[in-house]
């Protein structure tokens, strides 16, 4: 091997490490995707923000508690410098529309798009600002939803309606984390639904994929009595990354408590390793 292949390899080992610990940072004044918890919470405005509390009025503002930190940077020859921020776990949410759409999902798992700012003064409550931000998963949402409720209610023995704690979607794949219940006014009666015990616990967790335009079930459980992904293995986390996102590992040998984190970094790694075997000779 000669002298250039031992550099170009040492200079992949050495930036291994970081990429398998970090994500890049996402771009100021570009289109991102977040993913998280929306929080609604009220603070003080106008005129004095909270320096005189009897007078000052009272603004409700959105907020994104994001699924993992982020960081956040100028875009390469950006007209416009914004200063770097690291490890970031809140996003202010500006709409264009009324934000009644996303103070009705307080407390809810939602992803969104929108244009990624920097406050411009301490008022803005948070350092990073997702300005224009739209729900991507309004329309995608109905559509699993419809999609899975057949067999679900096959699986129970009864109709029923979905709770939904978590729903994830990338690249043609969802996994949606919840509950069954039953139709408004009636009682879920369990002794109907297949292979459930109904003293423990159940969690509904479904896995769909998008094919033809169609959302199809690849996996369900309607009665699981702990979180199937608790003992995910490596080999396991073979979906788009993006919908391991919020489900944690109860592995305490793992690097990573995130699936997603992990699936990231798992396939950063693979990657590096694939380059690697590349310039060998």
């Amino acid at each position: 091997m000669n002298r250039s292949l031992h550099v170009i390899l040492a200079m992949l080992t050495l930036c291994s490490g970081s990429i398998f610990a970090a994500e890049p940072c996402i771009h100021y004044a570009q289109e991102v995707k977040l993913s998280g918890y929306v929080e609604v919470r009220t603070f003080f405005g106008p005129p004095n923000y909270g320096e005189n509390p009897k007078t000052d009025s009272r603004q409700v503002q959105s907020m994104l508690f994001l699924d993992e930190p982020v960081c956040a940077t100028a875009a390469p020859n950006a007209a416009q410098y914004d200063e770097d921020e690291r490890d970031q776990i809140e996003v202010t949410l500006r709409t264009e529309s009324p934000s009644s759409a996303l103070t009705s999902l307080a407390g809810k798992h939602v992803t969104v798009t929108g244009k990624l700012e920097h406050a411009e003064t301490g008022h803005d409550n948070s350092k990073l600002i997702l300005s224009s931000a739209k729900l991507i998963e309004s329309t995608e949402r109905k559509a699993i939803l419809d999609a899975l409720r057949p067999q679900a209610a096959s699986q129970a023995g009864q109709a029923v309606r979905i709770k939904v704690d978590r729903l994830n979607i990338s690249n043609e794949w969802a996994i949606l984390v919840g509950e069954i219940v039953a139709p408004e006014g009636q009682k879920l009666d369990w002794s109907r639904a297949k292979d459930c015990d109904s003293d423990l616990d159940k969690m509904l967790w479904v896995i769909l994929n998008k094919t033809t335009g169609q959302w199809r079930v690849k996996e369900m459980t309607i009665c699981a009595s702990e979180p199937p992904w608790w003992y995910f293995k490596d080999a396991d986390l073979t979906l788009p990354c993006e919908v391991y996102a919020g489900l944690e590992s109860v592995d305490e040998n793992q690097r990573f408590d995130d699936l997603a984190a992990r699936c990231r970094a798992l396939k950063t790694n693979t990657t590096v390793t694939e380059n690697r075997n590349k310039i060998s000779p």
